[in-house]
């Protein structure tokens, strides 16, 4: 223990005289951090996460969760409350999920082992990220993107069936809180506005860690040292997977730069492992005393990204001629990308929407008082 503390110690000097050698470089990373949080992060996840917010708190949730049983249910062998967990946490990224399920966990309307294993397929890059930023911004082709998303797809329900369904079980259906005076919308953009100070701050965090690193030299170092045990990858691969093991925007976009077969797998790998910003940011989505384990969602996004790996590999003969000369184009990718206007719409158009649901029962319950008052 004392040795781990020793390092621990060791560490935080090494890193507070590297801040204050390198403070022009971190604090370029500090302003590319914000940037990414402003232009990417919260117009495309900030709507999503209220809509979130909203379908935990409703009957709505119940509702998807009963249309979409058939395949998380009976095919996946999920129970019955995580239906539109699953949804959501394809439709709107990496951390709308997790917010989900800890917001399902606070009202038990699941157990603990459920949210563990939920955990491990219900965190997701969004199609907005993956076919607008990485396909068509950074490898030159939707359709790239439309086969990442297939992959991570098809590997985040394999892993959500490996880990339910020698569990599966059919609990009894929760009732949901009523939220007819308008106060579910009120937490849901609460717990929306909260979730992304903390996103931001760690997206913000690890920008100026990874600046930090490749200032030092650390990251070049370490990617030259891989590319001469692994020459035919080569050094750029490296320097691009350990980028995206910090954080996943800027290691996309490396990989997108390698014009290769390696780095659209690479690509996919990243999306599905998340990174480790994405870990933390989806740790955060959780109270600090909370009594859930994590060690299976850590073990899991390993899994995730090689399996998703092993897919687009395989997806990489299916690619049309067109997308394979768009890969191997000279056109640098961009950094970041506008997230999708249609996509942000309609999620303030089923915000609402779902607000008229628990006002219509509300309405429905006080004429039902009214007529059992002049009855009596």
């Amino acid at each position: 223990m004392r040795r781990f503390n020793g390092c621990w110690t060791l560490l935080a000097c090494g890193t507070a005289v590297g801040l204050l050698w390198k403070t022009n470089e971190v604090s370029a990373g500090v302003r590319q951090g914000l940037i990414s949080c402003s232009n990417v992060v919260i117009p495309a996840l900030f709507p999503f996460m209220i809509l979130a917010g909203l379908i935990a708190a409703t009957p709505v949730g119940g509702l998807l969760s009963k249309l979409l049983y058939p395949l998380t249910g009976r095919l996946a062998g999920m129970p019955h409350a995580l239906g539109s967990v699953l949804l959501m946490s394809f439709l709107g990224g990496f951390p709308v999920g997790a917010r989900m399920l800890s917001e399902l966990y606070q009202r038990r309307e699941i157990s603990r082992d459920a949210c563990q294993r939920a955990l491990c397929c219900c965190v997701n890059a969004g199609p907005s990220f993956l076919i607008s930023a990485v396909g068509a911004g950074m490898l030159g082709s939707r359709q790239a993107g439309v086969f990442l998303l297939l992959a991570q797809l098809l590997s985040a329900l394999a892993i959500g069936t490996a880990v339910f369904w020698p569990y599966r079980q059919t609990p009894a259906q929760s009732k949901r809180p009523s939220t007819a005076d308008g106060g579910g919308f009120v937490q849901a953009v609460q717990g929306a506005a909260a979730g992304m100070l903390g996103i931001c701050a760690f997206v913000v965090a690890f920008s100026a860690l990874s600046a930090l690193l490749r200032a030092l030299g650390i990251l070049p170092f370490a990617a030259a040292l891989l590319g001469q045990l692994f020459p035919r990858l080569g050094s750029s691969f490296f320097d691009a997977a350990l980028t995206g093991l910090l954080e996943v925007t800027n290691g996309c976009v490396a990989a997108a730069q390698l014009h290769t077969r390696e780095g659209f797998i690479l690509c996919a790998f990243l999306v599905s492992f998340s990174s480790f910003s994405i870990l933390f940011q989806i740790r955060s989505c959780f109270p600090a005393d909370t009594d859930l384990s994590f060690a299976m969602f850590y073990r899991s996004r390993l899994a995730h990204g090689l399996l998703s790996a092993l897919l687009a590999g395989l997806f990489w003969r299916w690619l049309p001629v067109q997308v394979l000369s768009a890969i191997a184009s000279s056109v640098q990718p961009v950094p970041v990308a506008t997230p999708n206007r249609f996509i942000s719409s309609i999620c303030l158009v089923c915000m609402c929407t779902i607000l008229l649901f628990p006002q219509s029962s509300a309405v429905s319950r006080f004429h039902t008082g009214i007529l059992r008052k002049n009855r009596v």
